[in-house]
């Protein structure tokens, strides 16, 4: 098990792609609401596949937008 904490959506594409296939990990997304306080966490599931980073919401099952707004920090949750 291993964490990592990250700015940006970038850097945390960066962090899963450098892990080795058969990975798995959780990307807890930490946002801020318009008053800069930490407003209700969103956590994806990571699954690194010989074709890439593939990232699940498994509450919403729709396609994930990456939205940047409000992101205040990103941790990757490594567990297998």
């Amino acid at each position: 098990m291993s964490t990592s904490e990250h700015v940006d959506w970038q850097t945390t594409a960066d962090a899963l792609s450098a892990l080795p296939v058969g990975a798995r990990a959780l990307v807890w997304v930490r946002r801020t609401d318009g008053r800069s306080r930490e407003a209700v966490g969103w956590l994806l599931n990571a699954v690194v596949t010989a074709e890439g980073v593939m990232l699940l919401d498994g509450s919403s099952g729709v396609p994930l937008s990456l939205d940047p707004a409000g992101v205040h920090r990103l941790h990757v949750i490594r567990y297998r």
